[in-house]
């Protein structure tokens, strides 16, 4: 995790891209700078690089005049101005033929974080709010309420578009959405403007681990409810130990002499694109995902239950009677307070 002690700003600049304008607003200079104005970036940086959404990218660099900027910036800094600006035409050309990409204001900040230089790309989606306006009328002043389209994410909101370039090898990590780029959904950041390759981000392929993992326990431990609480237990376990789940060690721990359905379990992670052996895991996604249980039944019944006490026998059992069906029993309750 980032904090925003550890982000220090060193220059800013942004240009205004809204395409219900011809022409993007360039600013020619960088901004001056002040604390608010700081505070406010570097808080949108550490969202960003805290966001388990974020993708780590790699530039491909034949004809790609976006990595040839960056790369002039990273070896001139006197470029920033210059390298911004053309980046900013760029972008607003391709949202100009696609229409459905938000306008937006795209700040560059160039900053340091734990003794490396980055650049980020903050791309700040206009938002609709309502405002208050005076008009006069007949010498009186007449207070009503309107609709604001121009509106910039404050500091208790999320971007959902951004770049952060590590300035040393320009390695990139991209936080972007899917908008209508010719009749198809894509990611207008990395395909077209960017033109790098994407790795799955950590939300994603946490996300291909459970599928895969509820889809193996369904179709060979259904029936075992034991089985399946000692699969979750074993998730949960390699994920506390270390903030990541080693997928073969995770595999050998859940699934034991199951060799099968071992060898199952990482062709499904494989053909979901997972290759990699090791998923590093956000502070968020463990939080989310683990922090509690959910068990619901066949008669409606839905339970959260937290995972330090899910797989503790004093305070919750699973008992399977001997008609098959299952009783859960909740102990140690001092009392009920809803």
């Amino acid at each position: 995790m980032y904090s925003i002690e550890e982000i220090d700003i060193l220059d800013m600049i942004v240009h205004i891209l809204d395409t219900n304008i011809s022409v993007p607003v360039i600013s020619m200079d960088e901004m001056e700078s002040n604390y608010e104005i700081k505070e406010f970036f570097a808080n949108h940086i550490i969202k960003t690089l805290n966001d388990d959404n974020l993708k780590d990218c790699e530039f491909n660099t034949d004809y790609n005049m976006v990595y040839t900027y960056i790369k002039e910036f990273a070896n001139s800094e006197d470029k920033f101005v210059e390298m911004s600006i053309n980046i900013a035409n760029q972008l607003f050309s391709i949202m100009s033929s696609n229409l459905d990409i938000p306008s937006g204001d795209l700040a560059f900040i160039n900053f340091k974080c734990r003794n490396q230089k980055y650049l980020a790309l903050l791309k700040m989606n206009y938002t609709n709010s309502f405002i208050h306006y005076t008009e006069v009328e007949n010498e009186s002043n007449i207070n009503s309420i309107i609709r604001h389209r121009t509106t910039l994410p404050n500091m208790g909101q999320k971007i959902n578009e951004a770049v952060i370039i590590n300035l040393s090898d320009l390695h990139l990590k991209v936080l972007e959405k899917k908008y209508e780029i010719d009749g198809n959904k894509e990611y207008y950041l990395s395909l077209h403007l960017l033109k790098c390759t994407t790795n799955l981000s950590s939300k994603q392929q946490y996300n291909i681990v459970k599928k895969a993992t509820d889809s193996i326990t369904k179709k060979y431990f259904d029936e075992n409810v034991e089985k399946k609480m000692d699969i979750k237990q074993e998730l949960y376990n390699n994920i506390e130990e270390t903030g990541e789940i080693d997928l073969n060690k995770f595999a050998d721990d859940a699934f034991k002499n199951n060799i099968e359905v071992k060898k199952e379990f990482i062709e499904n992670l494989s053909k979901k694109g997972l290759e990699e052996p090791v998923v590093k895991l956000s502070e968020k996604t463990i939080t989310r995902s683990f922090e509690k249980q959910k068990i619901k039944t066949d008669n409606g019944i839905e339970l959260k239950i937290p995972m330090e006490l899910y797989n503790d026998p004093d305070n919750v059992e699973f008992v399977t009677n001997p008609d098959g069906k299952i009783s859960i029993l909740i102990k140690n309750v001092n009392k009920i307070i809803q």
